[in-house]
């Protein structure tokens, strides 16, 4: 998939951020199609990047799965290890294909288990308190819908993945009306909770080697965070 140039046009407000973020995003790879990645394209473009950037030696330095929070070593050893979308396939175009399935930054390590467990159901992505009790590796049914609880530990990386994924691909489902109405919630976790040193190494792999990053992990990411129209561009003009 490639991006238009679009500095000539006058642009709307969600359009300008958009061309904006996507210039600080890099230069999109054209990743291969979903369908026909293989395990060895996976491999490359997601696990043997965790395993780059585990640390064993620094404290809190461990490339740690999402929802199990075990370290990426022990997954290898085991064959337990699997490609997790942080937004789902089935979110993404409907059941067409789509780029955002595509990219690797919106992917994270998971075991096939916790994968399986998990499915397609939207992520409970704010920190607690909430109006629910959301023990970590269950579910909870916040607005009317079911949500899949990350550790809390893990959420905050889980969801700058998320809103890269929907502030840079146009087409995906909308979050659901929990994730929208938490959308400050969203945002302030993403924004203040620590940015884990593995998933730093883990973008400067992929600036590095794809010319391609997140945003949210580099220079000045309060710019974003801060923009009503970057936030438009994930949670639509209704949110709290």
């Amino acid at each position: 998939m490639s991006f238009p140039d679009l500095s000539a046009l006058h642009l709307k407000p969600q359009d300008d951020v958009r061309t904006r973020w996507l210039l600080a995003c890099g230069t999109h790879p054209n990743f291969m199609s979903w369908k026909r990645m293989r395990g060895k394209h996976k491999h490359a473009l997601l696990h043997s990047v965790a395993d780059a950037a585990d640390d064993d030696e620094s404290e809190n330095g461990d490339y740690l799965s999402a929802y199990e929070q075990r370290d990426i070593d022990e997954l290898l050893a085991m064959d337990l290890h699997s490609v997790e979308h942080v937004v789902p396939r089935s979110h993404v175009n409907g059941g067409d294909p789509g780029a955002a399935e595509n990219d690797p930054i919106g992917w994270i390590v998971a075991t096939r288990s916790a994968n399986s467990r998990r499915s397609n159901w939207p992520l409970y992505l704010w920190p607690d308190p909430d109006s629910s009790i959301a023990i970590a590796d269950t579910f909870v049914r916040v607005d009317g819908e079911q949500h899949y609880v990350p550790p809390l530990e893990q959420r905050a990386r889980l969801a700058r993945k998320w809103l890269f994924i929907r502030a840079t691909y146009p087409g995906i489902s909308t979050p659901s009306a929990a994730q929208t109405r938490r959308a400050s919630k969203i945002i302030e976790l993403a924004q203040y909770w620590p940015v884990q040193s593995a998933e730093q190494r883990v973008n400067q792999i992929y600036r590095k080697n794809l010319g391609w990053g997140n945003p949210l992990l580099e220079d000045k990411p309060e710019q974003w965070y801060a923009d009503a129209a970057w936030c438009d561009l994930i949670f639509g003009a209704v949110r709290h």
